[in-house]
């Protein structure tokens, strides 16, 4: 007789994804974002799903080659407290949909072995449509390791999930997870490895709104090195495992959250946050923060204590005008007669701006009546660089552009964000100070909390707190 042993299902979930990952579509594959989980983050997703009673339903959208689904089948054999597991799983993959033949058959052999009932349907349909779930579908948990794409307004997955849900999302994962919720019943679970590029920022605005307004928070596992999930592929966004409860959230009620190095690690740093932590039930943007040590909370409620923000201080926040490719009629070299500077990243050197700098970008930009609204009145601004390489160790850099002498007007291309007064100029000390801020431990260190991104958006910068305008000046 046949003996099926757990360990050997964990060692199909690789082989079937290497097969995944080696076959002819991998490419195609990687350009819709689509990558195979790891047996071990398969299996730390499972140990999340929290079974109610003796009977679980389960949709495991995207499913793959089954890492997913192989993993939660030994992690409730093992657990021995149910009798009953039903798993719906999705895939439109013709090739995934082969390799996930293999689990579902030997994912079955192995439950009959050690005794559970195990129901499955492979379901090849797109999971963005809700056609497929016309019959009233509503499930204990849901599990995922969605697509990461992102999708144009046009995109009929996009415009499907805005159409039946009335939530817009601008990335494929967002889709997964609107739809997936939406299937379970009321205290269902929803568990998911996404990049975390969810929590912050004004394009999940609305995805936020509707995924904290449906579920809350119980457990984040956070990651602090960006590439340590998916170390097979080309995944370069900073990745988070969390599970949710879809229920309404009790600020007060905790949140598990993790920092750990790898999925094969222990967690190094553990500590509960109230929910209000996570999700400020006040904060229209729906920021997710993610505080991944006690140092992250204590400089969370540091920067919330403090008394300004950028509206009180009579200041605001643009993303520089000047879209380089849009404007190319205008663009010049330094000092051509009837130019101004132009500013772009590679002119912010150290918390001060060099110009001319010869960066491979034109530094001089026309001053006519097509481009005045464009410009800023020569002075001093603080620019705040809207992308930083991964590899850099702070995420918010702030440098004080000082007036050039010689010119009334100035231009600062569009990956630079601007703290200007009413499209005018700071006071020089003011600048000084507020540059100094920004470029502080207190503020990085408070930005990584709800952002896993290389990018520093104006939005990001309107939610900071400041002192007082008496401190700064």
């Amino acid at each position: 007789m046949t003996t099926y042993r757990l360990g050997e299902l964990l060692d199909l979930t690789d082989e079937l994804n290497q097969e995944l990952e080696s076959s002819n579509g991998r490419d195609e594959r990687s350009g819709r974002g689509q990558f195979t989980t790891p047996s071990e983050a398969a299996r730390m997703m499972s140990t999340l799903i929290e079974p109610d009673g003796d009977f679980l339903r389960v949709v495991d959208p995207g499913a793959g080659a089954g890492a997913l689904f192989l993993a939660l089948v030994v992690d409730i054999i093992e657990r021995g407290s149910l009798e009953h597991v039903s798993v719906d799983l999705v895939e439109t993959d013709p090739q995934a949909l082969e390799l996930l033949e293999i689990a579902v058959h030997r994912a079955h052999l192995t439950a009959e072995e050690h005794g559970l009932k195990l129901t499955t349907r492979i379901i090849d349909h797109d999971f963005c449509d809700s056609s497929a779930w016309t019959d009233g579908s509503r499930f204990d948990a849901a599990i995922l390791n969605p697509p990461y794409m992102k999708l144009a307004a046009s995109d009929p997955c996009r415009r499907m999930v805005l159409r039946d849900h009335g939530v817009d999302c601008p990335n494929l994962y967002a889709a997964f997870l609107a739809v997936a919720v939406v299937l379970l019943r009321d205290s269902g679970q929803l568990v998911a490895i996404t990049p975390r590029s969810f929590a912050n920022g004004l394009y999940f605005k609305s995805f936020r709104r509707y995924l904290t307004s449906m579920a809350s928070f119980r457990r984040v596992i956070l990651f602090d090195r960006r590439d340590r999930v998916f170390r097979s592929s080309s995944v370069l966004q900073e990745t988070v495992i969390f599970s949710m409860r879809r229920s309404a959230a009790d600020p007060d009620g905790l949140v598990r959250v993790e920092t750990r190095s790898d999925h094969l690690s222990e967690p190094h740093e553990t500590h509960d946050v109230s929910h209000r932590g996570i999700v400020s039930p006040n904060d229209v943007q729906r920021f997710i923060n993610l505080p991944g040590n006690a140092d992250v909370v204590e400089a969370a409620d540091q920067v919330a204590a403090l008394p300004a923000d950028l509206h009180s201080l009579g200041l605001s926040v643009s993303t520089g005008p000047v879209v380089d490719f849009r404007s190319r009629d205008f663009l010049g070299s330094a000092r051509a007669a009837g130019t101004v500077p132009l500013i772009y990243p590679g002119n912010l050197k150290k918390g001060s701006v060099e110009w001319p700098l010869d960066i491979r970008k034109p530094q001089g930009f026309t001053v006519s009546p097509q481009t005045s609204q464009l410009l800023f009145p020569n002075g001093y601004y603080v620019l705040v660089r809207r992308f930083t390489a991964k590899e850099e160790e702070r995420r918010v850099t702030a440098s004080v552009y000082q007036p050039i002498d010689g010119y009334d007007s100035v231009a600062f291309e569009n990956h630079i964000n601007v703290i200007h007064r009413k499209r005018g100029p700071l006071h020089e000390d003011e600048a000084v100070r507020l540059a100094d801020f920004l470029n502080s431990d207190l503020i990085d260190t408070y930005f990584r909390m709800f952002s896993g991104n290389t990018q520093v958006n104006a939005t990001d910068i309107r939610r900071f707190r400041f002192p007082g305008l008496i401190e700064l000046l």
